[in-house]
């Protein structure tokens, strides 16, 4: 049986707390610096994630043996960066970055207007790059995220006090559904839920869909309170594309009448990892799910 994800995500407070120093004493040269020899470490130390990227590689992506080596320093690289960009933007230093917009004028409109919307992400890219213009346009935005990972972003959230006033976190315990009522009375005040739609860890409540050529599992949660909220739902990714530019991109989803021959979650998910697909054909590097998503390892797996 394939091994799921435990509800935790690699890079945690230590990861932050260091490059929160190097940041603040020596700028981002230093901490990008330094990632270059932290990147190399992980291939060795983080054996079950190295195996991941690998079989993602080979398996997925195509890659032959040498650019797969290759492809796990860009991945270790392109997630340590991640880290290192949203402790940045988050801390101020926006104007070190450049950023770029598709299909934000609705959404951002939305923002304005205090109207209630859904946006659902995934491990991909990095979703908290958007964070100052969440703030600029007034938006209250409540990240729906499991009791462990939760804990990963915490350090950022209570670093910086303007962070903390945009973002909030709506914790979700598998075995509780305290949460839905939490995201209800979010939209109802015209605030804005984000779901990072690629992660599960109940094996009971899941959808499938195509990605990448591959049908996987995706949690069922997301997108069936997306079909049954009556609010707007945008996929939203974050992608970094060159030196200090990020690519924000909003689509919005079409969701289908119940009872019209198709299940709206189901639909809802069909358009997601479409969305998904095509930004991770363009950026494969910047897939930071280190468990085994595309259910290879099996008994009978090799990698």
């Amino acid at each position: 049986m394939a091994e799921g994800w435990r509800g935790r995500s690699r890079g945690g407070k230590t990861g932050y707390r260091i490059f929160i120093y190097l940041l603040e004493k020596a700028g981002l040269g230093a901490a990008y610096t330094l990632l270059c020899f932290v990147a190399l470490y992980y291939i060795p130390a983080a054996p079950n994630s190295t195996a991941e990227i690998w079989r993602y590689s080979r398996r997925i992506l195509g890659y032959g043996p040498l650019k797969s080596i290759m492809f796990i320093y860009r991945n270790y690289y392109a997630f340590g960066q991640s880290i290192i960009d949203k402790v940045a933007i988050s801390s101020g230093m926006e104007d070190r970055f450049s950023f770029t917009f598709q299909g934000a004028d609705p959404v951002f409109r939305a923002f304005r207007e205090g109207q209630g919307a859904i946006t659902i992400g995934a491990h991909f890219g990095n979703w908290a790059a958007g964070e100052p213009f969440f703030r600029k346009y007034g938006a209250r935005l409540n990240l729906v995220m499991y009791d462990n990972e939760s804990e990963d972003i915490k350090e950022v959230l209570d670093k910086n006090s303007e962070y903390g006033k945009s973002f909030k976190v709506i914790p979700v315990n598998k075995d509780n559904l305290a949460h839905i009522f939490m995201i209800t009375e979010a939209l109802d005040r015209g605030e804005v839920v984000s779901f990072l739609g690629d992660r599960y860890v109940n094996n009971e409540k899941l959808l499938k869909a195509d990605l990448l050529g591959r049908e996987v599992n995706f949690p069922s949660g997301p997108y069936l309170l997306a079909s049954k909220m009556k609010v707007p739902v945008y996929f939203y990714f974050a992608v970094r594309e060159g030196h200090r530019k990020y690519r924000f991109s909003f689509i919005r989803a079409d969701i289908p009448e119940r009872g019209k021959g198709v299940r709206p979650e189901n639909e809802i998910l069909r358009q997601f990892a479409g969305a998904l697909g095509s930004e991770l054909s363009r950026h494969p590097e910047q897939w930071y799910n280190y468990y085994d998503f595309w259910g290879f390892r099996d008994k009978t797996s090799k990698i």
